[in-house]
């Protein structure tokens, strides 16, 4: 018997994405972000949590959208490293890109959680989306519209967010 992926969908500049459940570590309400000088576009800065140090990415920068400021409602979906993932009976595709530091992306809102469906979409031409193409794994059709599926373990992967 297959357990149904679980996902969990969040919101930036009015789009809804979702992500394997299995990845998420926690939630951060309202972050406190410290920028980094010379960092990585993609890098939004640095939150203190709990005696660690979480690299905060910009999910906009990152998928190759325009970015845009913080907002009240903002929050920070940490991500779990390797060694967290490896922990899993059945770790989540990819999980071997996670890497051993903390990272976590900037969203506006985070939405439900969902039952993986069985009509999930192949993602749209890079062209057509004007996002960052291995970083989408597909489209999900809801009645309210559409939700994109990340990979989370491309979203991660430091060689993708290293350049500025």
């Amino acid at each position: 018997m297959t357990v149904p992926t679980q996902l969990l969908t969040f919101k930036t500049q009015g789009r809804w994405y979702a992500c394997d459940l299995l990845w998420v570590r926690e939630i951060l309400r309202q972050p406190s972000i410290t920028p980094v000088d010379r960092a990585p576009l993609t890098v939004r800065g640095l939150i203190h949590l709990r005696g660690q140090i979480l690299t905060a990415l910009d999910l906009d920068q990152r998928l190759g959208l325009q970015p845009q400021a913080s907002q009240p409602s903002s929050r920070c979906v940490v991500f779990k490293s390797t060694v967290e993932l490896a922990r899993l009976a059945l770790p989540p595709d990819e999980a071997e890109m996670a890497g051993t530091d903390l990272l976590g992306i900037i969203v506006d809102e985070v939405g439900d959680i969902l039952t993986r469906p069985d009509n999930v979409l192949p993602p749209p031409p890079e062209l057509m989306s004007g996002m960052d193409h291995a970083c989408v794994s597909g489209v999900i059709p809801r009645p309210f519209g559409l939700i994109t599926l990340l990979n989370i373990g491309a979203l991660l992967s430091l060689p993708a967010t290293a350049n500025s």
